[in-house]
């Protein structure tokens, strides 16, 4: 018998933890992804922005994600905004 104890003999058991707010992270960058495809459902883009903020302010291991979703979201608003604006100005200027 040896003095040593077990553990160094047994092999070490990986430890998984989750990463932090990753959760969150990634319905932003999914809800990013599916303002692009359907961005003309409003609340989408602005639940990806609420979504990739909430990621960033809680402190998530992947902020690339949250800020993605950000992206997505607030240039698919940016887009279907300057659009609506655009149809506006030529029905307003139209009808002179």
């Amino acid at each position: 018998m040896t003095n040593y104890a077990p553990s160094q003999w047994a092999p070490q058991q990986p430890t998984y933890l989750p990463r932090r707010g990753t959760t969150v992270s990634r319905w932003s960058v999914f809800l990013g992804i599916q303002s692009i495809l359907f961005g003309l459902i409003i609340p989408i883009p602005v639940l990806a922005i609420v979504f990739g903020i909430a990621g960033l302010a809680r402190g998530t291991d992947v902020p690339g994600r949250a800020t993605a979703g950000i992206v997505l979201g607030w240039s698919c608003l940016t887009f279907w905004g300057g659009f609506i604006a655009l149809c506006v100005w030529w029905w307003a200027t139209s009808r002179i």
